[in-house]
Parts: structure tokens; C-alpha cells; sequence
């Protein structure tokens, strides 16, 4: 009799949660697809921009800081893509975090940097700067490179940055990053722009696995070939035009990405700065910042640039993904047991009557769920209790569903017209292929890597930064072989795991 009991509530609790989750997902893409159309009606084109934040004496200056570990392979092509950036008042630190490779003897060489002094404020917590240095040449005055102590984490890396830093905003980005030309005038135009002040701009991210890149800029974008990273691709649309483009609307972001992300440096530091044993850096500090500024009784805004503004490269094999995921996964259970005190807490506003409740049950439960209905769906079969028929029909829904969400980031993206694979329909056709597949191969797999995640974080293993390597764009002169690095950015996605 109990077990027929927990057989009825079991299935009871997950029609319910499914159908939430479907309902969630369906409100974020409506709020998205209205959050894109104001934006078309409201945003001027890029060379409207680029003019009157270029000609305005109060153009903010904006720092674009970046941590280096053994970049080699790929360290000059990025730091050229950075340069490309076009924006009257900014500066690029590049951190070298003690690189055991040749990454700060060719970044020296190759940008002729010279040993300057430097004043470091301290004020957030890094592991010792060593040394600054600045280029002879005038075509890379922009250019700072920062020589540290190990940190051993990225976010050690970027409070190096800020205390180097004396710009009232800057970016987080990764050195494997390819940064659109146009980025920071997209993203500081929101920021100039807001009737509210602006915490943070989360920018658009794609895989640059595949494309054709050249001095620095992505010349040609593709869907990539492998399925492993064209899956991720996928994944990133969904994320952002679908997910933080919807919470966007309604100003409740729960992360601004790691790989590409402004920030106001004041209420960064106010907050603290990054936590530098998180293993969710990114989302840590956002909803520190959400803390302090709920805390201080000051309003807030955080958006979304919808137009792709970087380029990331992505693990491209079983084994580097596998790292990357259960690296995130266990970053989630440090998220919600680190800031339980918002879950349901007004005092927070939004981001504590749902954003936290909403990563609660809809990312961090949903793998834990789905492992569970495997286990319940096996053991029905060996009892012979299965209506084959029922779970057909619901199957068939929860995919078609699934696809159709698919189908609209798709729509959404070619509506951005923001990425010039618009003219090629064979790479929209492999998205879609992408799509269909995923459920029976990606996300079994990802939902897998969740567990280990989970695991791990419940034995408290050491937490480390496992690495992978690059391949690099293919344009950056061979000075060594491939080194390992760290795996982009953190990204905790605000969307369903199950969709």
C-alpha cells in the first residue's frame, strides 16, 4: 500500500513540476520576444551609437580585464581581438596568473611591454601583484599587462584587475574570447541610457568553434561541425536569447556571464569583489551585488545586449565538457546553499521571491529528478506496471515542446540579425538537427555530469579548476605546443534543464 502511495504522489509531483516548467519556459520566451522588439524599436543602429558615445566628452571609460593561465596557444590572437574593440575611453589589463608556459614572454614581446610603476589599491582581495607593464608603442597604449602571485581561479585574476583598475566600469572576459568590434558601445549605450543606474550588462555569447577568425575578428561565422560543440551552441542561444533576454524584461537577471559581462566597479567593490574560492563566480557576484544594493535601499538595473558581442571557444570533446559541466554543477550547490537566505525573503525583491526559487527548483532539482524518474521508470518496467500507450503521449509532448522552444530561439536569433549566418540556411538546419538530437544524446549526458557535480560537492572533494586545451583560430604563429587552460566562462544557464 505505501509503495502504491509514493507510486501516486511520484507521478502527481512530476506532471505538476513538468507542467511548470513548461509554463516558466513559455513566459520567459514571450517576455523575451517583447524585451527584443522594444529594443529593434528603441536602439539606434551601431553607427549612431558609435558617434554620439565618441563625440560626448562624458563617455564613462570602461577597463576590459581578462586572467591568463597558460594561454600560449591562443594569447596573441586574443589580445589582438581586444585592441579591435571600438570605443573611445577604455583600457585592456591582461593578468598573467603566474603561467607556467611561455604566455608572458610573448605577451612582452610581441606588444614591446616595458616594467612601470604601479599603485595597487587593494581594494578588493588578490594574491600579490609583482609587476605592471605598459607598451613603448603608441597602437597599444591601451594595453596593461598585470604580473601576479598564483591565484589558481579566475576570479583572483580579475580583482587583480580592479585594483589596477581606475575606470568606473569593466568587463570580465576570458583570454580565449573573440570580442565584436561594436561591444562595449552596445552594452555602455544601455548603461548611459537607463533611467536607473545600471549594476551590470550581460552580453550575448556564441561558440567560435568553427568560424573563420582573422587578426583577432570572427570574418565568417559557422555552426560547427562536431556535434559537441554545435549542442552547445544551441545551448548558449537558448540561454540568452531565450532565458536572461526574458528575465532581462523584468530586471531580474541571475547572472552576468563570465566570458563577456560589464560591471560598475564601485558596486563591485562595495560587495567585496569575486569570491575567490567560488567555483560560480559569476553568479556569486551578481547576487552579492543584488545583496548590497537591496541592503543599501538603492535601485538597480541589469540587462541583456541581445546582438552577439563575443565569441568563446568551447570544450570540443566528451572528456573536456565533462570537466567543464560537473565544475558548473557543483558551482550551483554552492549558489544555493551560499545565498539560501534570499529564497523567499521581499527584502530581495524579485531576485528572492523567484529568481533564487526558481534556480532552487528548476536547475538545481531538475537533474536530481530526472535520475530518479530513470530509476522509477526502470523499476515500473521490471513490474510490468507501464502504460506504453500514456508514455508515448507524454513523451511525445514534453519533445515536441522541447523542439518548438527550439524553433523560436531560432526565430529569435535570425530576428536579432546580429550574426552573418543569415544568408546560409545549411547552419540554421544543423541548429535544428542539434535541437532534435539533444535530448536523447546531450542532455542524458549533461544531466549525468549534474550528478557527479552534485556528488562531489556532497563528499567535499577538493575543488579545483580542471583544464582543457585550445585549439586555437589557426592565425596565431606556432611558438610551442598546446598547453592546458581554464574552460571559459562559468555559465549557470537560467532556463529549465529539461528543455
Amino acid at each position: 500500500m505505501i509503495w502504491r502511495t509514493i507510486y501516486f504522489l511520484f507521478e502527481y509531483f512530476i506532471f505538476f513540476y513538468t507542467a511548470t516548467a513548461m509554463i516558466a519556459m513559455l513566459l520567459l520566451a514571450i517576455s523575451s520576444m517583447r524585451a527584443q522588439r522594444n529594443l529593434r524599436i528603441t536602439l539606434p543602429k551601431d553607427e549612431t551609437i558609435r558617434y554620439m558615445l565618441k563625440s560626448s566628452p562624458l563617455t564613462p571609460k570602461v577597463s576590459i580585464i581578462a586572467s591568463a593561465y597558460n594561454e600560449e596557444v591562443t594569447i596573441i590572437d586574443n589580445v589582438r581581438s581586444l585592441l579591435n574593440v571600438y570605443y573611445p575611453n577604455f583600457d585592456i589589463i591582461i593578468v598573467n596568473d603566474a603561467s607556467t608556459d611561455k604566455t608572458m614572454e610573448y605577451l612582452l614581446d610581441e606588444f614591446s611591454m616595458i616594467e612601470v610603476p604601479f599603485t595597487n589599491t587593494n581594494r578588493v582581495p588578490s594574491q600579490p601583484i609583482k609587476k605592471v607593464y605598459r607598451s613603448r608603442r603608441e597602437e597599444y597604449k591601451q594595453l596593461i599587462v598585470v604580473d601576479k602571485e598564483h591565484g589558481g581561479r579566475k576570479s583572483d585574476g580579475i580583482n587583480a584587475g580592479i585594483n589596477i583598475s581606475d575606470a568606473k566600469y569593466f568587463i570580465n572576459t576570458d583570454v580565449d574570447c573573440i570580442v565584436e568590434p561594436m561591444a562595449v558601445y552596445r552594452m555602455m549605450w544601455l548603461v548611459v541610457n537607463s533611467h536607473y543606474p545600471m549594476m551590470g550588462v550581460s552580453a550575448t555569447m556564441l561558440m567560435s568553434n568553427g568560424c573563420k577568425i582573422e587578426d583577432g575578428r570572427v570574418v565568417k561565422a559557422a555552426v560547427p561541425n562536431n556535434p559537441i560543440t554545435a549542442w552547445q551552441q544551441l545551448e548558449y542561444m537558448r540561454s540568452f536569447l531565450n532565458g536572461k533576454m526574458g528575465w532581462s524584461s523584468i530586471n531580474t537577471l541571475s547572472n552576468i556571464s563570465g566570458g563577456f559581462g560589464l560591471f560598475d566597479t564601485e558596486v563591485v567593490v562595495k560587495s567585496g569583489g569575486y569570491d575567490q574560492m567560488s567555483m560560480a563566480e559569476d553568479v556569486d557576484m551578481l547576487l552579492r551585488m543584488v545583496t548590497y544594493m537591496r541592503n543599501a535601499g538603492r535601485e538597480f538595473r541589469v540587462t541583456q545586449v541581445p546582438q552577439v558581442c563575443c565569441w568563446t571557444e568551447g570544450p570540443f570533446t566528451i572528456r573536456m565538457l565533462y570537466r567543464q559541466r560537473t565544475r558548473w554543477a557543483r558551482g550551483l550547490c554552492e549558489i544555493v546553499s551560499n545565498h539560501r537566505k534570499l529564497f523567499f525573503n521581499h527584502r530581495y525583491g524579485r531576485h528572492g521571491t523567484m529568481v533564487l526559487p526558481y534556480i532552487f527548483f528548476f536547475e538545481f532539482l531538475a537533474p536530481i529528478l530526472e535520475i530518479m524518474g530513470f530509476f522509477f521508470m526502470l523499476w515500473l518496467i521490471l513490474i510490468g506496471a507501464v502504460n506504453w500507450n500514456t508514455v508515448f503521449i507524454i513523451y511525445m509532448m514534453i519533445y515536441g515542446f522541447t523542439v518548438s522552444i527550439v524553433l523560436i530561439v531560432l526565430a529569435f536569433d535570425y530576428a536579432t540579425k546580429s550574426v552573418n549566418w543569415h544568408n546560409t540556411p545549411l547552419s540554421y538546419l544543423k541548429l535544428f538537427l542539434a535541437g532534435i538530437t539533444e535530448p536523447f544524446l546531450f542532455h542524458p549526458f549533461i544531466t549525468f555530469c549534474s550528478a557527479v557535480g552534485y556528488f562531489n560537492y556532497v563528499r567535499n572533494s577538493t575543488a579545483v579548476w580542471k583544464t582543457i586545451k585550445r585549439s586555437g583560430s589557426g592565425t596565431q604563429p606556432k611558438r610551442g605546443g598546446q598547453q592546458d587552460t581554464d574552460e571559459g566562462s562559468n555559465e549557470i544557464n537560467a532556463t529549465p534543464a529539461n528543455a
